[in-house]
């Protein structure tokens, strides 16, 4: 079958469009024909960071897939050849002290999909039964791929982890890229805030969010966006800031927040170590909140919000697998507005 992978890690430029087997499915594991898988930034950082987590070689990524069954393994009753599904890319053992106690996210055995084992930026991909989720007949592949990675991260943070709740303020830090599409759209419409604040590069992305849901945007190229806050909350600051980027952003996301507000974090896309400032914490009670990917049974929950049209994925481009190279400079340049889908006959 085709994968996009690679053989050694470096630039972009050691993707290729390989040559590899077709997985073998195993028991309880389903196999699938695969669609659509949407990209991450993950992506860029396997081929080019992430030389402990890769298992073997060649290795290929894609943690966003959605596809059709084509074979089904011994002991897999809840899926026949031809349904439509999307892969849930966050694996757990099911038998730790986590695991049974329902909190698979801290599973002792994690797995993710396209980082940790190969992917569904291939023809196939084998997956275990209880990591489907069923696609309903008149929803897309497109739409299905490119919601797991990056909206199960969003869903999670804010609704299980940060328990945001619709009396409160809430700050998406850098809520153009696709995990803070997902975020604008679950404040607003599923959790309903009472006032949603964003922050983005340009006014053309401003004009964006607000059209998405957001009442206030700041441009953090012509101000500082803690100071924005500041002015706009009459000194009071926001309950929640989310922030998914890390790096010099970090320090002015804690000076949003009300006296006692949440710092949430799951992603560190522009630096994972950023400078701190630990009296803004234990001088104005913050809770600094972590977390990671979705579960099966939150990314169930989200999605029956995307197929009830209250949640909609937002999507900058689609490209066929043979023009992945143009999707991940796009990814690299940072100018998306949502997520790039790779597509399959």
């Amino acid at each position: 079958m085709k994968a996009v992978g690679f053989h050694e890690h470096g630039p972009l430029d050691n993707y290729d469009l390989l040559d590899v087997p077709t997985p073998e499915v195993g028991d309880g594991e389903v196999l699938v024909d695969v669609k659509a898988s949407a990209l991450n930034y993950m992506d860029l950082f396997a081929v080019r960071e992430l030389d402990n987590y890769v298992p073997q070689y060649p290795f290929w990524g894609g943690g966003d897939v959605a596809g059709v069954v084509t074979e089904c393994g011994d002991d897999v009753t809840a899926w026949a050849e031809g349904d439509r599904v999307v892969a849930v890319p966050f694996l757990s053992c099911g038998d730790c002290r986590f695991c049974v106690r329902g909190q698979e996210m801290l599973c002792e055995d994690f797995t993710m999909m396209g980082e940790m084992r190969r992917g569904g930026h291939a023809e196939y991909v084998a997956m275990p039964e209880e990591n489907l989720i069923p696609i309903p007949d008149d929803a897309d592949f497109v739409t299905a791929a490119a919601v797991p990675v990056a909206g199960g991260t969003a869903w999670r943070a804010l609704v299980p982890r940060a328990k945001v709740q619709s009396t409160e303020d809430v700050l998406i830090v850098g809520a153009t890229g696709g995990v803070g599409t997902y975020a604008v759209q679950i404040c607003k419409n599923v959790l309903n805030v009472d006032t949603l604040y964003a922050t983005t590069s340009s006014q053309e992305k401003a004009e964006f969010l607000r059209d998405l849901g957001a009442d206030h945007v700041i441009d953090y190229t012509e101000e500082r966006f803690d100071e924005a806050i500041w002015k706009l909350t009459d000194k009071q600051g926001v309950d929640v800031c989310y922030n998914n980027v890390g790096g010099d952003t970090w320090v002015q996301s804690m000076r949003t927040l009300r006296w006692g507000g949440r710092l949430v974090t799951s992603g560190a896309t522009v630096g994972p170590n950023p400078e701190t400032e630990i009296r803004q914490i234990f001088m104005r009670q913050l809770d600094i909140v972590g977390s990671s990917g979705a579960n099966s049974y939150e990314l169930a929950e989200l999605y029956d919000y995307v197929w009830s049209g209250d949640v909609e994925p937002v999507i900058d481009d689609t490209f066929p697998i043979e023009e992945y190279m143009t999707a991940f400079e796009r990814m690299d340049n940072r100018g998306l507005y949502g997520k790039i889908v790779l597509t399959q006959e």
